[in-house]
C-alpha cells in the first residue's frame, strides 16, 4: 500500500544533539499517561434522570486529567443495558486508534437487581486482573465493612484497560488511591513496554526469555519505545525526551506541522485525518522495520487524526543514536516510510468553502 498523505504543512524538522546526559534521569514516571484518552461512565438510573446529583463523575474527571490524561466529559447512564452498550461504543464499535486507554466506571456494582455493572464489563474484557479488585476491597475494608460488597472488575480488552469503582464517593477515592501508581504502569504494558519504572524498555520480557529487564545496555534501551495513532494533540518535546538516554549522544525530532497551503493550492483552513483500523498495527510495523535497519537506536512516534487546523503537528516522530548522522538519516526513513506505508487519509477544507481528499488513490 502506497499512499501520500503528507501533511499540509508539512514539515518542520528540528533536530538537537545531547552531549552530556550525567546519570539518566527516570522519564518513565507518566509517560504512558500523557495525551492518553480516558473516559469516566458513571451508571446511575437516578443520576441519568436527573432526580440524583453525580458528586462521583467531577472528582474521577479532575483526578484524571491531572494525572495527564485526555479525559472525555463524563458520561451519566441508567443501570441495566446501557451499561453494556456503552462498554462495546467504546471499545469495539469505536476504530482501535480511537479508543480510550482508561474506562473508569462508578456505580451499579452492588446486589440490586439492575446493578449489572460488573456482568456487563465482564463481557467486553478479553482479560481480568483480580489483583487490583483485591486492593480496592482491602482499601475500603480498612473504612467500612461493606466495601466487600461491591462486585466491580477489572482488565482489559485490547488496549483500554477497565475498572468499576462503587458509586460512593468514599469508594471513589479509595479507588484513586489503589489506581494512582499503577496507572502509569498498566498503560505501559498495554504497550507492550517490557520493565519496571527507568528500565522499562519495549522487547522481549524476562518471562518470555527474553534478558531480564534489569539489565541496562545499549542493545536493550533500544528500538521501539512507542508507535502509535492517536486522536490527541502531539508533544514534540514528550518525544524526543522520551528517547533520550545516557548511551545515545545525539537526539532528532520531526514535526509534521499543518500549512496554509498544498499542491500549488492555498487557502488551506485545516484537515481531517482518518485512519484505517489496522493503521496502528501499521505504524508499529514501519517502527519496527526502521529499528532493525538502524540497531542501536531508540524510536518514538506519533500520528493524529481527526480534525486539525494550520500550526497543529500531525506527525511527531523522534530518534536517538549514539551518532548524529545515524539519528538524521533513521529519522528521516521513519517519517517517509510512515507517509508511504500507514493507511491514513485526509480531507482539506479552503477558505472557499469547498474541500479535497488526500491519500485516496492509492
Amino acid at each position: 500500500m502506497n499512499r501520500d498523505h503528507r501533511a499540509v504543512g508539512e514539515h518542520r524538522a528540528t533536530s538537537r544533539t545531547v552531549k552530556d546526559h550525567g546519570s539518566h534521569r527516570d522519564e518513565s514516571h507518566g509517560l504512558h499517561l500523557s495525551g492518553r484518552r480516558a473516559v469516566v461512565v458513571i451508571v446511575s438510573s437516578s443520576a441519568a434522570r436527573g432526580a440524583a446529583q453525580d458528586l462521583c463523575g467531577p472528582v474521577l474527571h479532575e483526578w484524571l486529567a491531572g494525572l495527564g490524561l485526555s479525559v472525555d466529559p463524563v458520561r451519566v447512564i441508567a443501570d441495566g443495558p446501557d451499561v453494556e452498550a456503552t462498554l462495546r461504543e467504546l471499545t469495539e464499535h469505536t476504530p482501535r486508534a480511537e479508543r480510550p486507554r482508561f474506562i473508569v466506571t462508578s456505580g451499579g456494582t452492588g446486589l440490586n437487581s439492575d446493578d449489572v455493572t460488573p456482568e456487563a464489563t465482564a463481557r467486553i474484557l478479553e482479560r481480568q486482573s483480580p489483583g487490583i479488585m483485591y486492593a480496592l476491597w482491602a482499601e475500603g475494608l480498612a473504612k467500612t465493612p461493606t466495601a466487600v460488597m461491591s462486585r466491580g472488575v477489572a482488565g482489559h480488552t485490547g488496549m483500554t484497560f477497565v475498572v468499576n469503582l462503587p458509586g460512593s464517593k468514599g469508594g471513589v477515592k479509595d479507588g484513586m488511591a489503589v489506581l494512582e501508581p499503577l496507572l502509569d504502569h498498566i498503560s505501559a504494558q498495554l504497550e507492550d513496554v517490557h520493565g519496571h519504572d527507568d528500565n522499562r524498555s519495549t522487547g522481549p520480557s524476562e518471562a518470555s526469555g527474553g534478558a531480564p529487564a534489569a539489565v541496562r545496555d545499549p542493545a536493550a534501551s533500544s528500538g521501539v519505545l512507542h508507535a502509535q495513532v492517536t486522536h490527541e494533540p502531539l508533544d514534540a518535546a514528550r518525544a524526543q525526551g522520551a528517547v533520550s538516554a545516557a548511551d545515545c549522544g545525539a537526539v532528532v525530532g520531526f514535526s509534521g506541522v499543518i500549512r496554509d497551503h498544498d499542491g500549488g493550492r492555498t487557502g488551506v483552513t485545516g484537515l481531517e485525518y482518518s485512519a484505517h483500523p489496522d493503521a496502528d498495527t501499521v505504524m508499529r510495523q514501519v517502527a519496527e522495520e526502521i529499528a532493525a535497519q538502524f540497531p542501536g537506536v531508540r524510536i518514538w512516534a506519533e500520528h493524529r487524526i481527526g480534525a486539525l487546523v494550520v500550526g497543529d503537528s500531525a506527525l511527531e516522530a523522534a530518534v536517538a543514536s549514539a551518532h548524529r548522522k545515524e539519528a538524521f538519516t533513521a529519522c528521516d526513513a521513519l517519517v517517509d516510510r510512515i507517509k508511504a506505508r500507514v493507511p491514513i487519509w485526509k480531507r482539506q477544507t479552503y477558505t472557499d468553502g469547498t474541500h479535497s481528499w488526500v491519500g485516496l488513490d492509492g
